[in-house]
């Protein structure tokens, strides 16, 4: 396959431009508070630009919530296997929870700041902001937790009697508390060091409770 020609190369960059852009007005703004023109005037373009990339400025939108999908909760989400769990030596739940937690977390950046607090803004009012809180915020960890618990229950890792659906929602909403007040400090340039050490505790406080089971 050749390299992209300089047209193709240019509109790439324009589409991109045009998505950053939108990006961070709707995350400052709102949605709603925020038009095609004050977009692309931003970017010293004409109004017809934006069109050429996305069909509304609804569907820069749907792009948006797409890409953090795509970028973050799909590669950030994967179920080790039960083999992964039984060849492990020495081996701590907590601390597995937690160093992956820290490897997903350490990928955030601004794009995926803004995209949340867009998320946070928009999901009362717009399908596809609500459909992405619901299925990537809100569904998908749980569904990865206890994925995660029922493997590492088939590979003897935790009591056989550990519900791991229940375990599973209550992991994620540690998480989810944490993502939330993370992502609110960062909003204000404030440093998360220490809810991270709280959710290190509570997490380790309730692996413990169910060891306790054996």
């Amino acid at each position: 396959m050749g390299r992209p020609k300089k047209s193709e190369r240019d509109a790439a960059s324009t589409q991109e431009l045009l998505f950053r852009k939108a990006l961070e007005l709707f995350a400052l703004r709102g949605f709603d508070a925020v038009s095609v023109r004050d977009i692309t005037g931003s970017l010293g373009l004409n109004e017809a630009t934006l069109y050429i990339h996305y069909s509304s400025k609804a569907a820069l939108l749907d792009a948006i919530f797409s890409r953090l999908e795509k970028s973050l909760i799909n590669p950030g989400f994967k179920v080790p296997p039960p083999e992964v769990f039984k060849g492990a030596g020495a081996f701590d739940p907590a601390d597995f929870l937690l160093e992956g937690a820290e490897r997903f977390f350490n990928q955030t950046d601004k794009e995926t700041l803004l995209t949340w607090r867009l998320l946070m803004t928009s999901q009362f009012r717009y399908e596809s902001a609500r459909r992405s809180v619901k299925n990537h915020l809100l569904d998908t960890p749980v569904r990865f937790f206890s994925a995660i618990l029922e493997n590492m229950q088939a590979a003897g890792r935790i009591p056989s009697d550990v519900e791991c659906r229940s375990a599973g929602r209550i992991i994620a909403a540690l998480f989810f508390d944490y993502s939330f007040r993370a992502n609110l400090n960062a909003a204000w340039g404030e440093e998360s060091k220490g809810d991270f050490t709280h959710l290190a505790e509570d997490l380790r406080f309730f692996i413990r409770s169910q060891e306790s089971k054996r």
